[in-house]
């Protein structure tokens, strides 16, 4: 049934981005969030990565495992180090990393540069450090970073970027090759930004499992016209018409993420 929950990163682009030797082409892969939400566990991951080896995925470039939000613990570990839920991972990422890697394929991980994640589990600001030294340990090959609960610390270019910017230092630090990946949602307009920090960044609100649908909570219409309030619920049409101005503004190594691809989700039809 995997094969029909492919979620790839939809990216357009043509500049050069963040020189890390990463995502010289878009990345591809699978993801939990938009068919599993917290619903996740170490089997569910596991059999979508052998379901993507299975169907010969991974020779058409899709090899990232991506688990997104909610894998975390209630709190922290001792010294504060991130840790996963016992109960869903019960042998630890790095356990599930090791099984991913002995397929061949990479394995993506996700915290937010706020306080808590988007589900309220423990965030990475402030922590930015010790959870990238405890991703690099893991083997961790992506990190997916969101912008909930973020401090306050949004509403100009600057801002927004001199957040997102310490994680990235953070992460080369490790010496480990991690792809850096902003779920920022498109706000202070990070296209503009976004290839001297990171090797994608979201450009619009969150997708929903619709073609052409309008929702009034996904205000934004274009990439051109201000609007301080990226939204949700926004259709594929809706986000392709805004990247269409955005394509010189990525590249090799850098970006623009249009969200996950909503196939075998249930909400289009075959031909859309």
């Amino acid at each position: 049934m995997f094969h029909r929950l492919i979620i790839a990163i939809y990216l357009v682009g043509f500049v050069w981005g963040l020189d890390n030797g990463l995502a010289v082409t878009p990345a591809m892969g699978w993801n939990t969030w938009n068919r599993y939400g917290c619903d996740i566990n170490e089997g569910l991951i596991l059999s979508a990565a052998q379901a993507i080896k299975a169907e010969g995925l991974d020779k058409l470039g899709y090899i990232y495992i991506n688990i997104d939000d909610c894998w975390q613990a209630p709190s922290r570990g001792p010294a504060k180090v991130p840790l996963a839920d016992p109960q869903k991972f019960p042998n630890g990422i790095k356990y599930l990393a090791d099984r991913i890697h002995q397929l061949g394929l990479k394995i993506g991980i996700y915290s937010d540069a706020g306080i808590y994640t988007c589900g309220k589990r423990f965030g990475s600001l402030n922590y930015e450090e010790i959870d990238a030294k405890a991703y690099a340990e893991w083997g961790i090959d992506y990190l997916k970073y969101d912008n909930c609960y973020n401090d306050g610390q949004s509403g100009t270019p600057s801002i927004s970027a001199n957040r997102y910017k310490t994680m990235q230092k953070a992460l080369n630090a490790t010496g480990r090759p991690i792809l850096y990946s902003l779920c920022q949602w498109g706000e202070d307009s990070v296209w503009n930004w976004g290839s001297t920090v990171a090797n994608s960044w979201r450009m619009s609100g969150d997708i929903y499992d619709n073609f052409d649908r309008p929702d009034d909570r996904c205000p934004c219409q274009d990439s051109i016209t201000p609007c301080s309030l990226a939204g949700f619920h926004c259709s594929v049409m809706n986000i392709l018409e805004k990247a269409a101005g955005l394509g010189q503004k990525a590249g090799s190594g850098g970006w623009n993420d249009l969200d996950m691809l909503e196939v075998g989700n249930g909400g289009m039809t075959y031909d859309e």
